[in-house]
């Protein structure tokens, strides 16, 4: 009996396809003469619905994302593509509602727009309205859908320049994002954006960081310079990151703050992705870090010289045994050869797991009373890539398959990494998940819950392998096996 309703259900959505076509029309003209009510709450109601049309058709088009999230809602049953015509006359009715007079109705018009199912011009004029809107609420849930289709960024660039302005936190975290996303096309702006960040609050060292994502013209970069010479030091340290492509500036700016480069290593991921993007060619800025005497061990190992082993090896004398492991690998990084390794390929996974991996801990670090805060903590995963003759291919990528906090989203992120295709060695500075005890109680620095990573190995010509990685590795040796090998 239960087959015999399976079966029947499953006819019916082929059944009934033109009713439902007419019916979805309907729906849609009901959802639109809903947004225009007299009655706000019916206004909400209507984005609501609005939303929902756009969501039903894009999990289901031929071009969507492979990493898309599944629909929050269940979808309506309606055709699966909804037609140009239909997002236009959604983002018409959107544009209205980000310019009521009603906040909830603004609100709920600009939720619906992160919806759209693709950026039809319509689209980005709602967003364009919503970014000048001068709503905080709505420059809030629009920012993410804005900063994959942003509009042109001379038409909102005062709006962002504002709004980074701002003291409130979604304001300008929002303005930052967006900005982040234009990059290069809003350098041309560094002046005037230079002029709001520099402004003197507690928010300063916050906006800086605009300026390193946006990158830096030489006018902008010497007044940043300038202005760095009477910074504090978070802030002097975010403005070396932001320099690092200027390295004269850098220069001049460490003989008036001989700190700039102690500063700067407390924006290591970001001096780390400078180190990654320019490994292959003669780099200024990396052969003046190599001159300095201020250097942290992990700064030395990202530097990956010779001449850091003994000072790397020195410091690990009075180390306790977490921090001894992390100073292990910058050594290996630095060339000393491994004392351990482990194996990796298709048929082998990792199988070392330090004590703290979840759900164990390490009570060396845990305090008694317990008291704990959730963080990371970072690590230097040293080893070797090669294929199943032994070659190191000429090239490698990693990426990140789980979120840093273990929240259970998925992602696809790229990691930086430094690789010698002539050995095929490779250094990669990335962080797990890490829960530290807060009050005194452990007889051992360090975290005493770790999580781990998820992280595919791709090369050209190999098939990709997905291994787990942990606080603490020993090198590792990563075998790949040849495409079309089953």
């Amino acid at each position: 009996m239960k087959l015999l309703i399976v079966m029947i259900a499953s006819s019916l959505p082929l059944a009934l396809a033109p009713n439902c076509h007419a019916q979805s029309d309907d729906e849609l003209q009901q959802a639109l003469t809903r947004s225009i009510s007299q009655n706000a709450s019916d206004r909400i109601s209507g984005f609501n619905e609005l939303r929902q049309f756009w969501k039903q058709g894009t999990d289901s088009r031929p071009d969507a994302s492979p990493n898309t999230l599944k629909r929050d809602v269940p979808p309506l049953n309606r055709q699966q593509d909804i037609p140009d015509e239909h997002v236009d006359q959604i983002a018409l009715a959107i544009q209205r509602g980000l310019q009521d007079e009603e906040p909830s109705v603004r609100e709920a018009a600009a939720i619906a727009i992160g919806s759209a199912p693709r950026p039809r011009p319509e689209v980005i004029a709602a967003l364009r309205i919503g970014m000048n809107s001068g709503d905080t609420t709505v420059l809030w849930h629009i920012s993410s859908h804005a900063a994959k289709t942003p509009p042109r960024i001379e038409s909102v660039i005062d709006s962002l320049i504002r709004n980074l302005g701002s003291d409130e936190y979604t304001n300008f975290l929002a303005a930052s994002d967006l900005l982040k996303a234009y990059g290069k096309t809003a350098r041309p702006y560094g002046p005037r954006i230079l002029e709001i960040v520099l402004i003197p609050k507690k928010t300063r060292s916050l906006k800086l960081y605009v300026l390193c994502d946006i990158g830096l013209t030489d006018p902008t970069a010497n007044k940043l310079a300038e202005a760095a010479t009477d910074f504090n030091e978070r802030e002097l340290g975010i403005a070396a990151v932001c320099l690092l492509d200027h390295p004269q500036l850098l220069k001049q700016l460490e003989k008036q703050r001989p700190e700039t480069v102690f500063a700067l290593q407390e924006q290591l991921p970001r001096l780390y992705q400078h180190l990654c993007k320019h490994q292959y060619a003669a780099n200024e800025t990396r052969f003046w870090l190599e001159e300095s005497g201020d250097l942290l061990p992990v700064t030395m190992g990202l530097l990956r010289k010779p001449k850091f082993i003994e000072k790397i090896a020195a410091e690990a004398t009075s180390a306790g045994p977490h921090r001894k492991s992390l100073l292990a690998a910058c050594k290996r990084a630095c060339g000393e050869p491994p004392l351990t390794q482990i194996q990796v390929d298709a048929d082998h996974p990792v199988k070392f797991r330090p004590q703290s991996a979840w759900p164990n801990t390490d009570p060396d670090r845990q305090s008694k009373n317990r008291f704990h805060a959730d963080g990371v903590t970072f690590l230097l995963f040293t080893g070797e890539v090669r294929d199943k003759a032994g070659e190191h291919p000429a090239s490698i990528q990693f990426f990140r398959l789980n979120d840093k906090m273990l929240l259970g989203r998925k992602a696809n992120e790229r990691l930086d990494v430094l690789y010698d295709s002539s050995t095929g060695r490779f250094v990669c500075y990335t962080s797990v998940f890490a829960a530290y005890s807060m009050k005194p109680g452990q007889t051992e620095p360090g975290p005493y819950q770790t999580g781990s990573i998820q992280v595919r190995v791709d090369a050209e010509g190999c098939r990709s392998l997905t291994m787990q990685l942990f606080d603490e590795m020993p090198d590792v040796v990563i075998t790949l096996d040849p495409l079309g090998q089953n």
